[in-house]
């Protein structure tokens, strides 16, 4: 998921554009600039105003009524992956009734998961994988459960194995998106938490990392009620690390987990001692965004867009229209009637693999798409896309995952850019994310933006992707934040 809304306007005011002479470039230029100017000066005008922030609020997601205060369960519990024969068994018989669609001559990855390669799949799923030894690599971190408005919460709570004495250790929350889950992390963790063996730097910042799924995910349970949005996600994830001990923490996501954790230093700003951030929800609504749309295509220097910013930006139409019309059908499904297609993913682990799998192509590089076998092998193993697909599979949780976008934009979303975020921030800006926020665009909602990188290689699954990569970064803004 990447934005608010797709405004239809901006196609046919777009769509319009073509290469001005000097003389019409000067007379659209003009009366446009002096628009953006009056356009500054107003929101100069109004960032004056009372910084606000989300009202934290109190909820009750669990089945039935809710326990007399006091009454509810509040103990962190130690919890194990298992896994069993009747299990596999059942995966088995159901991969063996794998029914072939032959796709058209030239497919590739166009007209979503090919089908010749789906099969290859599905081959080494039956053949070679072993969910038993990927059980025993999930359960590597410590697990636990916490009951906290009525549902089970599920995270990993990784320390570093060796403090030196006088180090501090700073706590991060990293929140994931659709449709990764916790294991994602796996590979940036040890990179967080024992730096100094992995090569990244002197131990000088070192973390204790907390990684929950989000309440209808993995082995979150899901919300019994309707409306669980991502601001109760984010209240429920604050009451998480204060239950855990913790005052002040920093905070890391992309997808939903940039919202969500996003939400949380709109919550409760006191308690966030920064925010990094791999992905950035700006609504590109408005006279303003569209003026300086039209201006940076031009003279981008006047709008505050670097020549990174032109690189990945433009052609407007096509990067940030087409793009993600093409990109995006299974949002609007997600958000409108998620538990129509999600109870036929839920019966079938071929059509949940070919689902799932599909995104970690195309928003790993776009160009994947012209690849018969999507360019998956290329960044990842089969075993690690399978063992995601089996967390979605053994827990059951494709539909409610896919019901947390139906309750998000069921919303206005435009609260979440009435209240600003006044926290360090950092973004990390990889250049085949599926869109291109400039820096100057950020700090509409982010006014503290400390750093602001363009990574050199990546997509949207950074952290299962370019962990490495992504880990500097949060090491480098944490460092600047801690000098502040």
């Amino acid at each position: 998921m990447w934005r608010e809304s797709l405004p239809n306007a901006w196609e046919s005011i777009m769509s319009r554009i073509r290469p001005f002479d000097y003389s019409q470039k000067n007379a659209v230029l003009v009366p446009v600039a002096a628009l953006g100017v009056g356009g500054m000066l107003l929101c100069w005008l109004r960032s004056g105003r009372k910084m606000k922030t989300i009202d934290m609020g109190d909820g009750w997601w669990g089945a039935g009524e809710r326990p007399p205060k006091g009454k509810e369960d509040t103990s962190i519990r130690p919890f194990k992956i298992e896994t069993s024969d009747k299990e596999i068994e059942d995966l088995h018989q159901r991969l063996d009734r794998f029914r072939f669609t032959p796709h058209v001559e030239g497919a590739a990855f166009h007209y979503g998961f090919n089908s010749s390669y789906l099969r290859k799949v599905v081959d080494y799923w039956r053949n070679q994988f072993d969910w038993r030894k990927q059980v025993e690599v999930l359960n590597k971190y410590p697990h636990f459960h916490t009951t906290i408005e009525g549902i089970d919460i599920h995270f990993i709570h990784v320390k570093p194995s060796y403090v030196p004495h006088g180090q501090a250790v700073r706590p991060l929350l990293m929140v994931h998106g659709w449709p990764g889950s916790f294991y994602e992390f796996y590979k940036i963790i040890p990179l967080l938490t024992e730096p100094a063996k992995h090569g990244l730097n002197e131990g000088d910042v070192v973390f204790e990392v907390i990684c929950p799924s989000i309440p209808g995910y993995a082995f979150s349970e899901a919300s019994h009620q309707k409306g669980f949005d991502s601001i109760a996600t984010a209240r429920i994830f604050h009451k998480l690390m204060n239950r855990l001990g913790f005052k002040e923490y920093y905070l890391q996501g992309g997808d939903w987990g940039s919202r969500i954790t996003t939400n949380m230093a709109q919550m409760l700003p006191q308690s966030v001692k920064g925010l990094h951030l791999n992905l950035v929800f700006i609504s590109t609504q408005g006279l303003g965004k569209m003026i300086r749309t039209m201006l940076g295509a031009y003279v981008p220097w006047l709008v505050g867009f670097s020549r990174e910013d032109v690189r990945r930006f433009y052609p407007f139409m096509q990067k940030n229209i087409y793009e993600v019309l093409r990109e995006s059908g299974y949002l609007h499904i997600q958000a409108t009637k998620p538990d129509t297609a999600g109870c036929g993913l839920n019966d079938s682990p071929v059509g949940l693999a070919a689902y799932i799998m599909e995104k970690f192509s195309t928003w790993t590089d776009k160009s994947f798409r012209n690849k018969d076998d999507g360019g998956l092998e290329s960044k990842y193993s089969l075993d690690e896309l399978l063992t995601n697909v089996m967390i979605y599979w053994v827990t059951s949780s494709i539909v409610s995952s896919m019901r947390y976008y139906k309750e998000n934009f069921s919303k206005d979303p435009r609260i979440h850019d009435r209240v600003s975020v006044h926290v360090p921030t950092g973004i990390a800006a990889f250049p085949q994310e599926i869109v291109h926020v400039p820096r100057v665009w950020t700090k509409n909602v982010y006014k503290n933006v400390v750093t602001y990188t363009y990574m050199p290689r990546g997509g949207h699954f950074a952290a299962f992707e370019e962990p490495k990569l992504l880990a500097h970064d949060i090491m480098q803004f944490v460092r600047k934040v801690e000098q502040l």
